[in-house]
């Protein structure tokens, strides 16, 4: 077997950046409701790590070609190193080549003194499409265990099959009044939204600051990624104080997709159909300045079964569970 070559990944470094675009298309599961990798998105991906997290990016060459990659996301604070990306071509399969990755994934660990590997994979739910299994099967082989905790339910809401709009937007109750803004929060909201996010509606962290850099840095690798995003909030009209928000979120190359992201009602006033309201008058902001929306896609911890709820009456359906595998390096 020719030698395998490792280099990190460069975004500087336009033949190996090109043979990982190529790599990450051509192996891409495109199908079902996923759209292709969009190549402004994958690059920027590369320059603009996640708040709070450390990314170290790598390819593996055969005769000068780019055979594998692997992405490992190293959150602050944490012992964990996450898999994000652990890729073979599919014309260089079943030769070594995943082990090889998941090996450099330990050394990689070692080196920055974590002790867990961890990444998510998709299962199959049981009213729901097959799943290609291959995946946990090699994670099963490299000594990785699912876990009990982390499963998160993906659902999608195809705009051409249910348009949750039909029915209009239900009236706001009285004392809460809609907010909209676009990929950059405004001055005033982005200390609320940072903690609304962290706290996911619970009690408010002090830490002003660094609560309102979070929101900004989250933005920086957004606009790094060519993504743009489209927001509606609630106020609460006789504190003045913005008390949720929902997101959606899309990618520059695929026009019909794009992500339902965070939503989330300050646990205090929570119980009037806020989250519903929200996200179907943002949905409507949306599909105004994104006329070829089809697809929305979105995740919920598993435990989440109000929010889960909600995606459902909108249309959303359940389409695989979302599991966190560990190994212990």
């Amino acid at each position: 077997m020719n030698t395998l070559e490792w280099h990190r990944l460069d975004p500087d470094s336009e033949k190996l950046l090109d043979g990982w675009l190529t790599l990450s298309t051509e192996s891409a599961d495109t199908s079902g409701y996923t759209p292709p990798p969009c190549p402004v998105d994958l690059v920027g991906s590369v320059r603009f790590a996640p708040p709070d997290t450390e990314l170290e990016d790598w390819v593996v060459c055969r005769d000068g070609a780019v055979v594998g990659a692997l992405r490992l996301a190293l959150p602050a604070a944490a012992p964990v190193v996450r898999v994000d990306q652990l890729l073979v071509h599919p014309n260089h399969r079943r030769r070594g080549i995943g082990r090889a990755l998941h090996e450099r994934a330990l050394e990689r660990a070692a080196h920055h003194n974590r002790s867990v590997l961890s990444t998510t994979l998709s299962a199959a739910l049981p009213d729901g499409p097959p799943v290609d299994e291959t995946p946990a099967a090699f994670a099963t082989a490299m000594g990785a265990v699912p876990s009990e905790k982390g499963a998160g339910i993906h659902q999608w809401l195809d705009l051409s099959e249910h348009d949750p709009l039909a029915a209009g937007i239900p009236p706001v109750p009285a004392g809460y009044r809609l907010v909209t803004w676009g990929t950059v929060t405004p001055d005033e909201y982005a200390l609320t939204v940072s903690t609304l996010e962290q706290s996911l509606g619970g009690e408010q962290r002090s830490d002003g600051e660094v609560e309102t850099s979070y929101a900004r840095r989250f933005e920086r690798m957004r606009i790094g990624r060519g993504r743009r995003a489209y927001h509606t909030g609630v106020l609460h009209e006789p504190s003045g104080q913005l008390i949720g928000y929902t997101s959606i979120s899309k990618t520059t190359g695929n026009p019909e997709h794009a992500l339902q992201g965070m939503t989330v009602v300050h646990v205090e006033h929570r119980g009037h159909g806020l989250g519903r309201i929200i996200k179907l008058a943002n949905l409507e902001l949306a599909r105004r300045h994104e006329p070829r929306l089809r697809f929305l896609e979105t995740t919920n911890a598993e435990d989440n079964a109000a929010m889960i709820a909600v995606n459902e009456a909108l249309g959303f359906r359940p389409h695989d569970r979302w599991v966190v595998w560990n190994r212990t390096c």
